[in-house]
C-alpha cells in the first residue's frame, strides 16, 4: 500500500501515526516536506515506512492514494499546480473543497473522495465520515478508525460541522476536573473518573435501543440527575450547543 499526503498538519499526522501501527502489511508512505519538523518526526518515528518527499509532486509520483490536507486558503492553488495521474485515488481533507471541485481541479478519476478524519485517527479509533459511499476508501479508512459513510454532500457538511464541538467538549471536561480539584480531588483521579465516565455515557448511548432522551428523562424525581437536568434546562443551557453549529455549518459549505 503507497500513500501520500499532501500537508503535515496534525490531522496528517493523526492518521499517519494510525496507519504506521496499523500492522499494513508492505506500507510506504510519502510526506510533503511542508512542515519540516513534523514531517521529520513522522519520519525519525516510522523510518521503514515514511519518507519525506522532496515536493509535493513526488508526493503524487510515488502514492497510489493522495490525501490533501491543506488550509483552505492555499489548497486549490497548490493542487492546481500538480499534475495528476490518472491512475491517482484522491482524498479530500480539505474542509471546503467539494468533491465537485476537486474533480475539476485533479480532473476526472476511478476515486475521489471526501473524508472527515479526526485526531482520534492516531490511536485507531473514533469516526472518519466519507462521501461519496465507497467502499474500499472504507476499507482503507478502516484501518485508523470506524468508517462512516453518507449519501450526499449535506450530510457531509452537517458532520462535518459537528466536528467543531471537540474543543468545546474538551473545555467541558476541564471545567469539570477544575471544579473536582477546587472541591477536594487530587487531578488525577479526577480525570481519570470523569474521561472514564463521559466515555462510558457514550458508550451506553451507542447502544442504546430507543430516543436518547429518554436515557436523560429517567432519572429518578427530586434525584441529583434530575436536579441537574432541571437547572440546565432551565437556564437553557443547552441552546449555546446546538446554536453555535448554524454558523459553523454555513462556513464549512461555503465554497
Amino acid at each position: 500500500m503507497k500513500l501520500g499526503f499532501i500537508g503535515t498538519g496534525i490531522i496528517s499526522s493523526s492518521l499517519v501515526t494510525g496507519f504506521c501501527t496499523a500492522g499494513i502489511p508492505d506500507l510506504h508512505i510519502w510526506v510533503s516536506p511542508r512542515n519540516r519538523e513534523r514531517a521529520a518526526a513522522l519520519q525519525k518515528a516510522f523510518p521503514d515506512i515514511v519518507t519525506v518527499a522532496k515536493d509535493n509532486q513526488e508526493v503524487v509520483d510515488s502514492a497510489d492514494w493522495v490525501f490533501a490536507a491543506l488550509l483552505p486558503q492555499a489548497a486549490e492553488g497548490i493542487l492546481s499546480e500538480l499534475t495528476w495521474p490518472k491512475d491517482k485515488k484522491f482524498i479530500n481533507l480539505v474542509m471546503t473543497l467539494s468533491t465537485v471541485r476537486a474533480r475539476e481541479i485533479v480532473g476526472d478519476r476511478e476515486i475521489i473522495a471526501d473524508v472527515v478524519p479526526l485526531t482520534f485517527a492516531a490511536n485507531r479509533f473514533g469516526p472518519s465520515v466519507i462521501y461519496p459511499d465507497i467502499p474500499e476508501v472504507c476499507e482503507l479508512m478502516s484501518y485508523v478508525g470506524e468508517a462512516v459513510p453518507v449519501k450526499t454532500p449535506e450530510q457531509m457538511a452537517i458532520l462535518r460541522a459537528m466536528t467543531g464541538m471537540m474543543s468545546p467538549y474538551y473545555m467541558l471536561l476541564t471545567k469539570l476536573i477544575d471544579w473536582s480539584v477546587e472541591n477536594g480531588l487530587d487531578e488525577p483521579s479526577a480525570r481519570r473518573y470523569i474521561t472514564s465516565f463521559t466515555a462510558s455515557l457514550s458508550r451506553k448511548a451507542a447502544v442504546f435501543d430507543g430516543p436518547l432522551e429518554n436515557l436523560a428523562r429517567e432519572a429518578t424525581p427530586g434525584g441529583i440527575n434530575w436536579q441537574a437536568l432541571t437547572h440546565l434546562e432551565e437556564t437553557d443551557s443547552y441552546r449555546p450547543w446546538t446554536e453555535i453549529l448554524d454558523p459553523i455549518l454555513k462556513r464549512v459549505t461555503k465554497e
